[in-house]
């Protein structure tokens, strides 16, 4: 299982559109020669990547339904801590969505998907697969977090892991930082 911070951080990355959604809604396609591996990209075509991989981030969970998640995922955590209701729960989700979406960091808005490219052998096409299929895990594991649910969270609480899958588990071995494991 991935670590929470290092998931959410790579939805972030997925999930920050730098362009507009892409007209196929069928998966990622970066546009790249899907035999190529990760460390044979020239610096365009690794932007390019990690364009196409936020566009299709913000098809399969749209900011706005990723929000919706946190804010629900957070109001069920701090309900646990209060008094485990779903009432509780539901008052706190929806206080965090009428909060004001807060405002980017300011920085780089340079594309970085936390991959070491100069050691990736993994193959684009191996890495795209990998995308849809955590982006597939993801978008429904945040879709299913809801207050009325409150009594199985006791004994069981939500938690953003995801374990890899095949798709994944192929890109990973080699490539661990995609999705943002290793390093």
């Amino acid at each position: 299982m991935t670590p929470a911070p290092r998931l959410l951080t790579a939805l972030i990355a997925l999930g920050l559109a730098l362009g507009a959604c892409k007209d196929d809604d069928t998966g990622l396609d970066s546009g790249i020669d899907g035999a190529k591996t990760g460390d044979q990209l020239t610096d365009d075509e690794r932007v390019q990547f990690c364009e196409a991989a936020d566009a299709y981030g913000e098809q399969v969970l749209p900011d706005s339904e990723f929000r919706a998640g946190m804010c629900t995922l957070k109001a069920i955590t701090d309900a646990l801590a209060a008094d485990g209701s779903p009432e509780t729960c539901d008052v706190l989700r929806k206080s965090c969505l009428a909060e004001d979406e807060p405002e980017p960091e300011p920085g780089d808005p340079t594309c970085d998907l936390g991959i070491d490219w100069g050691s990736c052998q993994a193959t684009i096409a191996e890495i795209e697969a990998c995308y849809e299929e955590f982006g597939t895990s993801f978008s429904t594991r945040m879709r299913s977090f809801t207050c009325s649910k409150m009594a199985e969270y006791a004994d069981n609480p939500p938690s953003l892991d995801i374990e890899a899958g095949p798709d994944c588990s192929i890109a990973r071995a080699e490539c661990p930082s995609v999705m943002g494991v290793g390093g």
